[in-house]
């Protein structure tokens, strides 16, 4: 459980979000959705705690983190499996297998070897979500993980993230996503740093 207390942020006396009490709780997919600049992205870095609160608490267990926020960043002059060996050699929770089993996940194990450089934007992308999920993070906090998806790839990772989120709290911020494809739990509603809305999303028969 991630829960926020009366959550607020200011930047250069700019209140980037305002007041937010929310409970994000294990085994649900929450999806956050608003204009462009209404705080989405700032959520996900303050849940991530790249930032901290200026005002209020955040309650949450001492959890391991998948992220993907903003434009996907990596050592353009290495291949994907090496840009993911750096990664892992952090916390050292993973070896080789389990990377190239996650670049095939995302259908990049023919390209392991090729430079990013190469990579096209959904290419990335789709590296992007590999890192974040290869270490098998209890909270994954994902800005715009469809961005530059084929049908194919993003049926991939939208199965994915359906087929592994009991055991794990998964927070989406994406635009223009279709609420009635079953991944969805709760839809979040953002303004200008308020949520205006919480409600249950609705799922086809």
């Amino acid at each position: 459980m991630i829960k926020l207390n009366n959550v607020s942020k200011t930047i250069k006396k700019r209140t980037i979000l305002e007041d937010l009490s929310i409970t994000f709780e294990k085994g649900t997919v929450y999806l956050i959705e608003g204009h462009n600049g209404c705080g989405k992205t700032m959520l996900l870095r303050l849940l991530a705690g790249l930032i901290q609160p200026t005002s209020g608490t955040i309650e949450k267990d001492d959890y391991t983190y998948g992220v993907i926020i903003e434009t996907p960043s990596f050592i353009e002059s290495e291949s994907a499996k090496e840009n993911l060996r750096i990664l892992a050699s952090i916390r050292k929770e993973i070896g080789m297998d389990e990377i190239e089993e996650y670049l095939k996940l995302v259908n990049l194990l023919d390209d392991k070897n090729t430079k990013v450089s190469k990579f096209s934007l959904g290419m990335k992308q789709r590296l992007a979500f590999c890192q974040a999920v290869m270490e098998n993070p209890d909270v994954l906090l994902l800005d715009e993980p469809f961005n530059a998806l084929d049908k194919k790839n993003y049926d991939v990772i939208s199965n994915y993230l359906f087929d592994n989120k009991k055991n794990r709290i998964t927070i989406i911020a994406a635009h223009g996503m279709d609420y009635t494809n079953n991944l969805f739990d709760k839809i979040i509603k953002m303004d200008n740093g308020h949520i205006d809305i919480i409600e249950n999303a609705p799922h086809k028969i």
